[in-house]
């Protein structure tokens, strides 16, 4: 994870309004706020969808527990379980990607295809005939969840199966829900789009990414989610990971600069060399680059000595005392990370940059 690499994501997320992306642990409780997580951010011209949308993705979840490979992974690695929803335009998107054993694929084809060339009465009598003669896992009968998803959106299932060794490939399929009342003429993003996202979230060992509304009531349940794939660690670690994603998060909604009303960013969660990675990218204002820029170089010029002192003089204070000085929260930052905060300014116009920045624990 690299201060370059999170704005190469936020171009590649441009589009979207929210988007999640998460590798980990596929338990109920972050299923649960997941789902949450998007039914806030829904807008108000999308509401109708709510109810479908929650249905979707957890069905998809639902999927990948149903058709992935069940070895135990201490920690994701490329061939992880991957979850994506998105918001482009006036169409939600719902990615699922698991390693499968490749002669499970034709099963597996054969009710997708299947399911993908039957109109609407042929897909309500086919759902009546699995619920009635219990097919579901009948080879060569369709799944009763892949025929929900094609009922609730009206529309194919996208899917794909990457080779990955002789016994095994990764099963990529996209769930598409377009609001009927509204056209913003947009094409569908396709599904070598999110291919293309597995492969880089992989490749920079991330776990979580979230772009979207920084809002406090977003931050909240990224915040849960996080601690909920920290259960391994050690206390202390995640003690200090859970206070600076705090940290980190809340200055992103109150001090990134906004668009249409929006204090629009990015944030990752990574691992990597036994350490964990958390980037964040959101605009700044022009006229305050500068100033942030000479802070962050002020403490990353520091000893844990000298910012041992800065901290406590600025918990005596109260306040900084000269111009240009570092700000609690990068002191604490400082102190604390097991390197130099890196970070990157690239200008987008005259009024605001982007602004990224990585730490590690």
């Amino acid at each position: 994870m690299t201060t370059n690499t999170i704005y190469q994501f936020y171009r590649l997320l441009e589009k979207d309004t929210i988007s999640f992306s998460y590798r980990g642990s596929f338990s109920n409780n972050v299923l649960t706020m997941v789902t949450q997580l998007f039914k806030d951010n829904v807008e108000e011209k999308h509401e109708r969808l709510r109810n479908k949308l929650s249905f979707l993705m957890i069905e998809s979840f639902q999927n990948i527990a149903r058709y992935a490979d069940t070895g135990e992974k201490t920690m994701p690695d490329e061939t992880s379980e991957f979850f994506m929803t998105r918001n482009v335009g006036d169409t939600f998107y719902v990615i699922s990607a698991n390693l499968i054993d490749n002669d499970k694929i034709p099963t597996v084809k054969e009710k997708l295809d299947r399911v993908n060339t039957l109109d609407k009465s042929e897909l309500n009598k086919l759902y009546r005939e699995v619920l009635t003669n219990k097919q579901i896992n009948e080879k060569g009968g369709a799944g009763l969840g892949f025929i929900e998803m094609v009922r609730k959106t009206k529309g194919k299932l996208p899917y794909d199966f990457v080779k990955i060794s002789p016994e095994q490939s990764m099963f990529f399929m996209q769930i598409e829900l377009r609001n009927p009342k509204t056209d913003d003429g947009l094409p569908p993003v396709s599904l070598d789009d999110a291919k293309q996202i597995q492969a880089l979230v992989a490749q920079e060992n991330i776990l979580m990414m979230h772009k979207g509304d920084f809002s406090e009531e977003a931050v909240g349940p990224m915040l849960r989610m996080v601690e909920e794939n920290m259960q391994n660690i050690s206390l202390k670690v995640h003690k200090k990971i859970f206070h600076f994603l705090v940290e980190i998060l809340q200055n992103i909604s109150k001090h990134s600069y906004p668009i249409n009303n929006k204090h629009e960013g990015i944030f990752q969660i990574g691992y990597e060399n036994d350490k964990f990675h958390i980037g964040t990218g959101n605009f700044i204002a022009a006229n305050e680059v500068e100033n942030l820029k000479e802070q962050l170089d002020s403490v990353n010029s520091k000893t844990v000595e000298e910012l041992n002192e800065m901290y406590r003089k600025y918990l005596r204070e109260g306040k900084t005392t000269k111009s240009g000085s570092a700000g609690l929260g990068l002191i604490d930052l400082a102190r604390e990370t097991d390197d130099k905060i890196n970070y990157e300014f690239i200008k987008v116009n005259d009024t605001y940059s982007f602004f990224s920045l990585t730490v590690k624990f």
